[in-house]
């Protein structure tokens, strides 16, 4: 008889563990642009791969958090208090979070700002800023020696000036692994070898092509290698 209950119990605790398989299976769907993230901050990559965001009930905060815009103003603090499943309040760097979601819609944290991944797949694309420091210094100007020594002389010191301003860059997001490249010719090749009919019929191309391409070939690329993603 103990032996039979032996048996019995591991067949249970084997029907069990299937079941638990099975339903967490079903909880991943392929990616549609239909797909909502759970609105509210994520910490890191591996809680946006799992759609755990913090939603604005566990967020301390004097805003309203029906509000539309509520994560949008909540990350221009610089620091962000919420309770952790433990009910325990705890705080972070607004810079140190990796995003938030608002409306389903994700964004990312990355120079500096969030900006939207309107492009979400295996491989998602954004665009971000970033400052671009330039120096007026020109060793082949002669204009630029005569002020500079006229704005150096005695009663008119001063030095070279530099000046920033800021350029939109493209990049791309590995949902794999969270990395983030710059979206270039030489990126795109690293990620297309992993579909060799794909990175073979791209360097068949002329590189002019390539670079026209590369949005076209990264689409395509999403299409042969969904991207699955649990639902809440």
């Amino acid at each position: 008889m103990r032996y039979i209950a032996v048996i019995s119990f591991l067949l249970l605790l084997v029907s069990a563990q299937s079941g638990f398989c099975q339903s967490d299976t079903s909880a991943m769907v392929k990616y549609t642009p239909e797909y909502r993230f759970n609105d509210g901050i994520f910490l890191n990559f591996s809680q946006v791969k799992e759609n755990k965001s913090i939603s604005a009930s566990r967020i301390r905060s004097n805003t309203d958090p029906y509000d539309m815009n509520f994560f949008k103003n909540l990350v221009e603090k610089d620091m962000i208090v919420y309770f952790d499943e433990f009910g325990s309040q705890t705080q972070v760097k607004t810079e140190n979070i990796w995003g938030f979601a608002q409306d389903g819609k994700l964004f990312i944290n990355y120079n500096g700002e969030f900006n939207r991944i309107p492009i979400v797949g295996l491989i998602g694309h954004f665009i971000s800023d970033i400052t671009v420091y330039e120096n007026n210094y020109d060793p082949y100007n002669r204009d630029y020696y005569d002020s500079y020594y006229n704005r150096n002389s005695y009663y008119n010191r001063g030095y070279p000036r530099s000046s920033k301003s800021k350029e939109m860059r493209q990049y791309l997001v590995n949902f794999q692994s969270g990395e983030v490249l710059s979206y270039g010719l030489d990126e795109v090749k690293v990620i297309l070898m992993d579909d060799p009919t794909l990175y073979d019929e791209f360097t068949d191309l002329r590189r002019r092509k390539q670079k026209d391409l590369m949005f076209f070939f990264i689409r395509r690329y999403n299409e042969n290698h969904p991207l699955y993603l649990p639902v809440h």
